[in-house]
């Protein structure tokens, strides 16, 4: 039986009909509310949770950042008050909801632990402004779709900086920067558990990432997203939310043994519905110097979106445009076999490929090179020729066959002495 008072609930345990409610019979439990907080005060000796949960509903409409369950007023608790946390634990979960509980006593946790799941997936904080704080750092402000403008998302994983530079080549006055850290949660952990030395690392990286762009002149979004593996999370938030593009960077190095043990372009680009741009950052000794003002885009694979996005880059940055035609002669054969068949064909898709990047006004230089394999042939015409940047594209479900982003990531980035652009196009 639940007795309503003012902005406070009186929880007493369900009694039979013939039983008379006199005052001071039962012990209560009071759910009192205040702002973002929900205090529990008194002895918690029954399942309240569907009291609870109407409360909390309540004020996660109001407060859609989240709320604090404030537990320093309880008192005491037993087998079954505890069963209100399992099922708290079991909502959060089940709807995300932006719920941490925070201020609980040992002795009230140590009874909570006596319920299998309860403790190990129940998001905890020591003391209010820690849970508060927590929330804070994790809001997403919401936009009402109507308002939505065409948004690039930078996930900040890997090289994140390189990322953003890349990003701002891209962006305009009718395009929202989306800043992403994604905070990896242990799997031990409940998922929304506060993690203070964390969140302080994603607002300060977040800090950086809109400061420069800021010096450029563009307007940012921040967002924050928890998740067991980074690559995953990010992924996921892009499926969610839907952006034009997503543009993230890693090392040569960490691409190459997988981002971190996991599969960063099988993750990006299976799971995002638009189209991805995933950079492979050189890290060897910086040659910026000796490198030429040219991006060189091999007509490989689905190469008319590759001339289409190095096209702008190069017209955005006025760097030249070099277009390579790989000729793949048999091993069982001289390189410098003729090959009048192949030849033609070179020469009629290196003219398609040059009419379209001269809609975009940029200079156009085209060139031919023979190789065992097309993709070692391209990485070795950039070992010569020493482009600012290697631009190559694929469909996704090319992508998603191992073999496409294998030979991409082991040969194509390794050879080359640049950082390579693997642009992930979505199905036309």
């Amino acid at each position: 039986m639940h007795w309503f008072s003012g902005a406070c609930i009186h929880l007493m345990p369900e009694i039979p009909n013939d039983v008379d409610l006199l005052p001071g019979r039962l012990d209560d439990m009071i759910i009192h509310q205040k702002g973002d907080v929900v205090e529990l005060k008194g002895s918690l000796d029954a399942n309240h949770w569907l009291a609870l949960r109407s409360v909390v509903s309540l004020q996660l409409k109001a407060h859609p950042l989240g709320i604090v369950i404030d537990g320093r007023g309880l008192t005491d608790i037993n087998e079954a008050g505890a069963q209100t946390f399992t099922d708290a634990s079991e909502f959060i979960q089940a709807h995300n909801a932006r719920v941490v509980v925070a201020g609980l006593s040992s002795h009230i946790i140590e009874e909570i632990r006596h319920i299998p799941g309860a403790r190990s997936q129940l998001p905890l904080a020591a003391s209010v402004e820690e849970a508060r704080a927590s929330l804070v750092v994790g809001g997403i402000e919401s936009v009402p779709e109507a308002k939505r403008k065409p948004a690039i998302l930078v996930p900040l994983l890997g090289e994140w900086r390189k990322a953003v530079d890349y990003a701002a080549v891209y962006a305009d006055k009718a395009t929202e920067l989306h800043l992403l850290y994604v905070i990896e949660v242990p799997r031990a952990q409940p998922l929304g558990v506060p993690l203070p030395d964390k969140e302080h690392d994603a607002t300060e990286t977040l800090d950086e990432a809109e400061k420069e762009l800021g010096r450029r002149g563009f307007t940012v979004r921040r967002m924050i997203t928890r998740a067991r593996i980074a690559v995953e999370g990010a992924a996921k938030f892009a499926s969610d939310t839907q952006p034009q593009l997503v543009v993230a960077a890693y090392s040569k190095a960490e691409l190459q043994r997988g981002g971190d043990g996991h599969d960063v372009i099988g993750s990006l680009a299976g799971e995002t519905p638009g189209n991805v741009i995933i950079y492979c950052v050189d890290d060897g000794p910086s040659g910026e110097s000796t490198r030429n003002a040219t991006v060189l885009v091999p007509l490989l694979g689905a190469w008319t979106k590759a001339v289409d996005f190095a096209g702008e880059y190069a017209s955005k940055l006025n760097r030249d445009l070099s277009l390579l035609y790989v000729i793949q002669v048999p091993r069982i054969s001289p390189l410098d076999t003729p090959l009048p068949e192949m030849d033609r064909e070179a020469q009629q898709t290196l003219a398609e490929a040059e009419r379209i990047a001269r809609k975009l006004r940029v200079p156009v230089r085209k060139a031919t090179s023979r190789a065992r394999d097309i993709i070692e042939g391209a990485g070795k015409f950039a070992g010569q020729t020493r482009p600012e940047l290697v631009a190559v594209a694929y469909y996704k479900d090319e992508l998603i066959e191992r073999g496409a982003r294998f030979s991409v990531v082991t040969t194509l980035c390794q050879e080359a002495p640049c950082d390579v652009a693997l642009y992930c196009a979505k199905s036309d």
